[in-house]
């Protein structure tokens, strides 16, 4: 005799995952216990959307689903913020909630809120657990998560049902079923890649979990094209490669697109445009190379080649164009020089400049660190600014660009990783996730925490600014940073120079704990912060 909450932990084990996040209510009692006996680990957080967030992380580094779990309700509504990135950052999670009683539907009132309609825009697919084949629904729902686009599926379990005994049935696969390359979109492809002289790709989320990496370096290398990647994507081109072009998505007026503008030819492998603050309107011909279809919204292409990354990739890099001598390694070259000769202005006394920073946490850092970033005028600056020097290590919230993301993403990756990670925050966000720092110092973490502390929310006081209006409901008193760490038993410390930077980090990643550096800044050099006159 097998209950539903026994079958939903079963499948959860038979596909490998070990671990939920969640913030669970007395409807999930069943679930917590079946969870228990299964040997399952459960992360309890201090808020349901940063178990979303950490179920990302840990889905990005493992390859498998990442699972959540909250209650009815309130609970549902506060996780509705982080199924929301995992819809638009493309995330593979399994949200669980608790769901009102059939019975009490239409009679009752009390938390009810229909999560099937409420979950339903921003999942592919919401759905109510029952007895009648419940393992092969949650297994059904796994599988959705990872097929084609990746993204989130949620599951209402009610505490009754929960412990009702499952009964035989069938589940419909809900997975789309995968596309096909046509052989005229390849030839398309080879004639196109041979015609081109200023090729240019731009990659996407999507390289994940494929991770081609040694296909995209060979076919950047071979083609001479320059390398543009989208925030999310960063590193998967290290950004010391002579061909890293570096990263678009996060303005406008992004530098790179000066390279993207020239080029006569774009091969786009796992892009979404989900992530680009301006709309796609490049006139150039282009391919289409991603794991799923082209598809909301369409990207004008001449050819569309869709499935796993590696054996499309591998053999384009065997086909030879004839690029410009003044193309590739040269033309990067050139507009690295330009990005270098331009001048920051100087931070007020007693302040850093964010660059300043970020440059001290790169020296300090191994190569390889992870790095997460919450959403302001630090992940912008971040994204244009880090050198992200190996694949998969630079995590942010950016389809959706949700605050709060980058400490449950930390403390996820740094659970997994079993080293030190840094996440880059700003005071805004921080603030929404102190309470994580309890969770941080209970796994005792090497997580360290690096804060553009400015009193502000930078990214909307630029605006007004820009606008010619005064700051107005932008800026706050900071909290004493120093006594809340103390108090979760966090190491801290403040920092208003470079090299006090370098040494705090430096110590911090060497001792192996949780920490927090407290940067004091100075929002001027922000690339959208307006100059002081």
């Amino acid at each position: 005799m097998t209950t539903v909450a026994q079958a939903l932990a079963q499948s959860l084990l038979e596909a490998g995952i070990d671990t939920v996040f969640g913030l669970p209510g007395g409807e999930n009692v069943e679930v917590l216990d079946a969870l228990r006996r299964q040997g399952t680990n459960f992360v309890l957080v201090a808020n349901e959307s940063s178990a979303i967030y950490m179920a990302d992380a840990q889905a990005r580094l493992t390859g498998k689903p990442g699972i959540c779990l909250t209650t009815l309700g309130p609970g549902a509504a506060n996780a509705y913020c982080g199924v929301a990135h995992a819809y638009f950052d493309r995330a593979p999670v399994l949200v669980i909630t608790a769901q009102p009683i059939d019975e009490q539907i239409g009679r009752h009132t009390h938390q009810m809120l229909d999560l099937q309609a409420t979950f339903g825009p921003i999942t592919k697919a919401s759905l109510e657990l029952t007895t009648e084949g419940s393992g092969q629904v949650v297994r059904n729902a796994l599988r959705l998560t990872t097929t084609g686009r990746p993204g989130p599926v949620h599951l209402g379990l009610s505490s009754e049902m929960s412990a009702r005994t499952t009964q035989t049935g069938t589940s419909p696969d809900l997975a789309p079923t995968e596309a096909m390359t046509s052989t005229a979109d390849l030839s398309a492809t080879c004639d196109a890649l041979r015609a081109a002289h200023r090729p240019a790709i731009v990659v996407g989320l999507g390289i994940e979990p494929d991770a081609p990496y040694a296909e995209l370096k060979r076919l950047a290398e071979t083609l001479q094209a320059p390398v543009l990647t989208s925030p999310k994507a960063k590193g998967s081109l290290a950004d010391d490669h002579p061909l890293a072009g570096g990263t678009i998505g996060l303005t406008r007026t992004d530098p790179a697109y000066a390279l993207l503008d020239e080029a006569d030819l774009i091969v786009a492998i796992g892009f979404d445009v989900v992530e680009l603050v301006k709309v796609w309107d490049q006139p150039q011909p282009l391919i289409w190379i991603a794991p799923w279809p082209n598809e909301d919204p369409v990207i004008p292409a001449i050819a569309e080649l869709v499935g796993p990354l590696k054996p499309i990739l591998e053999p384009l890099a065997d086909i030879r164009s004839n690029p410009d001598p003044d193309w590739g390694t040269v033309r990067v070259e050139k507009y690295r020089s330009t990005l270098a000769k331009q001048r920051l202005p100087e931070p007020r006394p007693g302040r850093l400049r964010p660059q300043s920073v970020l440059d001290a946490v790169r020296r300090a850092a191994p190569r390889d660190t992870l790095v997460s970033t919450d959403v302001g005028s630090h992940k912008i600056l971040t994204a244009l600014h880090w050198p992200a020097l190996e694949p998969n290590r630079y995590f942010v919230s950016n389809g959706l660009s949700a605050m709060g993301f980058g400490l449950p993403a930390a403390i996820a990756a740094a659970r997994v990783l079993r080293e030190p990670v840094v996440c880059i925050t700003g005071d805004g966000g921080l603030a929404m996730t102190l309470g994580e720092l309890g969770l941080l110092r209970a796994l005792d973490l090497p997580v360290v925490i690096v804060l553009m502390n400015d009193d502000a929310l930078d990214l909307i006081r630029s605006g007004q600014l820009r606008s010619g209006r005064p700051a107005f409901g932008t800026e706050f008193t900071n909290p004493d940073f120093a006594a809340i760490a103390r108090g979760y038993g966090v190491a801290y410390r403040r920092v208003a120079s470079e090299q006090a930077c370098e040494q705090a980090v430096r110590y911090a990643l060497t001792r192996g704990r949780p920490a927090l550096v407290d940067a004091l800044i100075d929002p001027v050099s922000y690339p959208t912060t307006p100059r002081r006159g």
